[in-house]
């Protein structure tokens, strides 16, 4: 996939594509990023150009051009997403027992594998920010997963690499990419 026709909704640019790189996952297209299928994803994501911060001018260049970037790499982003979760997810489950007590630990189930995470999580939203640094997109990947219906799931990553991971507004917020972005 190489373009895609993004479109203005009053708020934001958007899309909807389809790709095997987010198939697999939860289904969640409801209210909040609420499960809308028992049946995974098949991989149709709703791409969100400048989430914040951006007017409704048509993408320039060099906008499409991080839009691209995103196309052409989305595989990579997703297993990004993917690994950083499987190798954080008994930290993450730890942290919401200390928080919330042992009643959470049943929206942990033992996992064994990469795609047995891909089963407890879906994608709400991916997010090119309008900040790159060499020429490499911020991407927000905005999702829901079992345990935190309220705050989601977010990524921020530059390109391929994570940046962050935290509550769905991680995804959106154009200040972290900028303040990624301006380190040095």
């Amino acid at each position: 996939m190489s373009e895609i026709e993004l479109q203005w909704n009053g708020f934001f640019w958007e899309a909807s594509i389809s790709d095997v790189a987010w198939s697999g996952f939860q289904e969640r297209k409801g209210p909040y990023g609420a499960i809308s299928s028992n049946k995974p994803s098949l991989g149709d994501v709703t791409v969100v150009f400048a989430p914040e911060g951006r007017g409704d001018d048509p993408l320039n260049a060099e906008e499409l051009s991080l839009v691209s970037w995103f196309l052409a790499h989305q595989q990579e982003v997703a297993d990004a997403v993917v690994d950083l979760l499987f190798n954080s997810y008994w930290e993450i489950k730890a942290g919401y027992i200390e928080e919330f007590g042992e009643e959470i630990s049943e929206a942990f189930p033992d996992i064994k594998s990469k795609s047995d995470v891909k089963q407890l999580v879906g994608i709400v939203s991916v997010n090119i920010h309008q900040v790159s640094k060499d020429d490499i997109p911020y991407i927000g990947v905005e999702m829901g997963c079992n345990w935190e219906e309220e705050h989601g799931l977010g990524f921020l990553l530059h390109g391929r690499e994570v940046v962050d991971l935290g509550g769905a507004d991680t995804a959106i917020l154009l200040w972290k990419a900028r303040q990624h972005a301006n380190k040095t």
